[in-house]
């Protein structure tokens, strides 16, 4: 399920706001030769756009508020000033321009859930919109509200009065399954409520601990501890990952804590949205996903699973700065640890580095749980400092295993990265090759070990096949498909290679090995005009000395040469 063509639409880019308007869009505007007051609209106006080219969010709604002031019937400023508000979390201007904007068809579809998430439970009557964005997207989230909105004024939800709750023809997306259960739990429809509370649980695997704790937190309002228990303890049985909220509510039940409470209107139409906002993830973009989250949000700021959601999603679009803002928000609770190191680690790569190794340090030394060895572990890999790093990924392993009876892949496979830098390919190969047991469909572990299989001259063939098999599950990367062209390059199937290698450099242009690779292909097939061009086109990207001097000396004596490749 896609969000509806409208949604999509009404979106041309957000972040071009400066966020990236088309000249068409600017000439409805006054220019230079109106007076003064236009000449002020549209001052702001480009300043707006600037901040958000510039990744300056909240500058951006400023500057979008103020053009909007001196030209409040302006739609193209009215559409810009609400998403510019929406994304930067700025609900009290998006509160005062969302109407206009749920009235606008080109805005109708964001800006009228918008407006409905903001009216829920609120004034006297239902909002009415005169744009009613339609879609089985827009469907889906506007029943979810409208369905809130009736309980919080007390009225009547009307499907959940008769059979259609659990059985009907028109059977609930997996999206709508956990808004069902809370109003039947609201509504005290138990069994009902037990069997939707399942379904949402079994049909959204990747909101499975979220979805755990829903159900769990229905299990302890309804005195059934002990189902409840066996839930969590189910949970904690796949350990390969961290669960620390999973692991606060079993807690919470062995020290006899009272269960959650049922959450409020507003709060449970922000949890009953937060599956749908699944599909625009899934779906579409970042930013898209950013603008939708922001609805929930709305609903209830203290969602932190929700708030999480956002600030990794902003880090995703590069607006680091926000994201931050986001992870400050999350200030306690079970969620609280992995914020931490999120944020420590945001911040590193903000190149705030030294202070912040030393911040993970002290992080280790007051609690060695494991995700603060590995923040610090990965701060040591990525400053080049593998020796220091590898020991505490060892430790984590052993932890793991000790612990959880296996380690996370991952773990395996940054201990053996780090392990072939310092020590070499022979000591690292084993440990790649437990990641590979672990990992047998993980497109990163096929191609480092299948790429390293093909350069080393070790068992070409079978390297060829991993890295065959990670292109089918990863096509769009242009590292894992050079490894390919690379790999049918070294067993001579030169046509083969090519394809691969230019398609390599289509999807990654700034990748210098990627560029080098097509050039040795070129030259291996005659094509030597062609294969000069990759060679200077790599040397004007980032090599390291060994690269550049194998390329510097193919462009002065040819491929033939040598060396073939690197040691």
């Amino acid at each position: 399920m896609r969000p509806d063509t409208g949604f999509r639409a009404a979106l041309t880019s957000i972040l071009g706001l400066g966020l990236g308007l088309s000249v068409s869009a600017c000439a409805s505007l006054p220019d230079a030769g109106f007076g003064h007051e236009e000449r002020s609209v549209y001052g702001s106006y480009l300043a707006a756009r600037y901040a958000g080219s510039s990744r300056d969010l909240e500058a951006s709604s400023e500057l979008y508020a103020q053009a909007l002031d001196r030209a409040p019937d302006s739609t193209l400023i009215s559409q810009r000033a609400f998403f510019a508000a929406l994304v930067a979390g700025d609900f009290d201007r998006a509160d005062q321009v969302a109407e206009q904007a749920a009235n606008d068809p080109e805005t109708a579809q964001i800006a009228g859930i918008y407006w409905r998430a903001l009216s829920l439970g609120r004034g006297r009557e239902p909002v009415e919109l005169e744009n009613n964005a339609v879609g089985v997207f827009s469907n889906l989230v506007t029943d979810i509200l409208q369905d809130w909105d009736a309980i919080a004024r007390g009225q009547e939800v009307s499907w959940a009065q008769s059979d259609i709750s659990l059985a009907t023809p028109q059977t609930p997306s997996a999206e709508h399954w956990l808004h069902r259960a809370l109003v039947l739990e609201h509504l005290g429809q138990d069994e009902a409520a037990d069997a939707a509370y399942q379904n949402a649980r079994a049909g959204m695997p990747g909101l499975i601990t979220f979805n755990t704790l829903m159900y769990g937190a229905f299990l302890e309002r309804q005195g059934r501890v002990d189902a409840a228990r066996s839930l969590y303890e189910e949970a904690l049985e796949i350990r390969s990952v961290e669960r620390p909220d999973v692991e606060a509510a079993l807690a919470r039940l062995d020290h006899g804590g009272r269960p959650p409470r049922f959450p409020r209107a507003r709060e449970a139409a922000a949890r009953a949205l937060f599956p749908p906002a699944s599909i625009v993830s899934n779906r579409a973009g970042g930013e898209y996903t950013v603008l939708f989250l922001r609805v929930i949000q709305r609903l209830d700021p203290n969602f932190h699973y929700n708030t999480l959601t956002i600030a990794q999603m902003l880090d995703s679009l590069d607006l680091q700065e926000a994201a931050l803002a986001e992870y400050a928000k999350i200030d306690d609770g079970p969620l609280y640890e992995g914020v931490q190191v999120n944020r420590i680690w945001l911040q590193f790569r903000m190149e705030e580095r030294e202070s912040l190794v030393d911040e993970a340090r002290a992080l280790v030394e007051q609690s060695p749980t494991i995700p603060h060895q590995l923040l610090l572990a990965d701060m040591l890999r990525v400053t080049d400092r593998c020796s220091d790093a590898i020991p505490i990924y060892a430790h984590v392993v052993e932890q793991a295993r000790e612990e959880r009876g296996e380690a996370d892949w991952r773990y395996v496979f940054y201990q053996a990265a780090c392990t072939e830098i310092v020590e070499g390919w022979d000591v690292a190969e084993p440990l790649f090759e437990h990641t590979l047991e672990q990992a047998p469909d993980e497109p990163l572990v096929l191609n480092h070990l299948g790429y390293n299989l093909i350069v080393k001259g070790e068992q070409l063939e079978r390297g060829l096949r991993m890295v065959q098999r990670a292109v089918s599950l990863d096509p769009s990367n242009g590292a894992i498909t050079d490894s390919l062209g690379w790999g049918h390059y070294k067993l001579g199937n030169l046509r083969d290679a090519i394809y691969w290698l230019e398609r390599a450099v289509t999807l990654s242009p700034d990748s210098a090995t990627n560029n080098w690779h097509l050039g040795d292909a070129y030259a291996a097939a005659g094509r030597q005009l062609e294969a000069e061009f990759q060679w200077r086109r790599a040397l004007e990207l980032d090599l390291d000395e060994g690269e550049r001097e194998l390329i510097e000396r193919r462009l002065e004596l040819g491929l033939d040469a040598g060396p073939p490749d690197l040691p």
